[in-house]
């Protein structure tokens, strides 16, 4: 295999076609033929030396060896597009696509808002919305993978690279079934220790709101019953809407999904307080985009 058999242009082509598992519509998103998506995948087929696709009737089906490929391809492009944002910025020149780190929980009303209000301030800025854990996105920050990042602040330790603009808080709470019967005293805040051996859902460790829940259950010194783990608060807040177990979540995810869920506040001995905020480096401070977003989001929740 000759280095110049494989190109940017080809992997980029046969990533838009795992996406859409379609010629015609990659054709259309790539404004191209049918005829030219085909030859590309064909040619790249060729430079990897194995088959990718089996040929079903008309249709193209990937094999295993498409699902490591677009693995790998799409993190070679990514790094490519990082290191040339990174020769861009050493230059002075602010980098093409502008990537805003958030959490999932963030995503359904106060990331767009916020982007609405920065695509008014910065018309012509092209963003791109980069979700994770808060452990994940913290390391992209820090990696130049994104250039600022909404998510939990509280945590954060104090550094002089960084600059951490807090936002709102937001009480963990405890969420059940809707209906689900209340444990304790009804009219007194919850108390955790009344929901030992009770089966729970929680978040990896990764995320903050997985941590800051471990943290109240050895406040209330038990330990929880995990019933299943969940990758994001979707599937998480999903699980305890069908009964799944209980689940120690954040307010606002009330307001995502309103009356699904009962929420109660849990006593003051056992509580925490998350605040969600912006992060972005020191370094790029100065970079018109992050003070027209620090603004927006300053505006959003004020």
């Amino acid at each position: 295999m000759s280095s110049d058999e494989i190109t940017l242009r080809k992997l980029e082509i046969f990533l838009v076609f795992m996406r859409e598992r379609n010629l015609a519509r990659a054709a259309e998103a790539l404004s191209l033929s049918n005829v030219s998506v085909h030859k590309a995948i064909h040619s790249l087929e060729s430079a990897v030396g194995c088959p990718l696709f089996a040929h079903r009737s008309r249709s193209l089906v990937p094999l295993a060896s498409a699902f490591v490929l677009e693995r790998d391809a799409r993190e070679i492009i990514d790094r490519i597009q990082a290191s040339v944002d990174a020769a861009r910025q050493a230059a002075g020149i602010s980098p093409s696509i502008f990537r805003i780190g958030s959490l999932y929980s963030l995503t359904v009303a106060l990331v767009p808002d916020i982007i609405n209000c920065l695509k008014t301030a910065v018309p012509d800025c092209d963003i791109e919305l980069v979700l994770g854990s808060n452990a994940d996105l913290e390391t992209k920050l820090h990696a130049g993978d994104i250039d600022a990042a909404l998510f939990c602040v509280h945590e954060l330790r104090a550094s002089r690279h960084r600059v951490v603009l807090p936002l709102f808080d937001d009480e963990i709470q405890l969420a059940c079934a809707h209906g689900s019967p209340r444990l304790g005293p009804a009219s007194a805040d919850a108390d955790l220790r009344h929901y030992n051996g009770r089966p729970f859902v929680v978040l990896s460790q990764d995320f903050s709101t997985g941590r800051d829940a471990y943290r109240m259950f050895q406040e209330a010194d038990i330990t929880p019953r995990v019933a299943l783990r969940a990758n994001d608060i979707f599937t998480l807040t999903s699980l305890v809407k069908g009964g799944v177990g209980h689940a120690l979540l954040p307010g606002r995810i009330d307001n995502i999904y309103p009356g699904q869920l009962d929420f109660f506040r849990v006593v003051s001995a056992q509580r925490v307080i998350q605040t969600i905020g912006l992060c972005y480096l020191k370094s790029r401070a100065s970079d018109e985009r992050v003070v027209a977003l620090a603004r927006a989001a300053t505006e959003v929740t004020a």
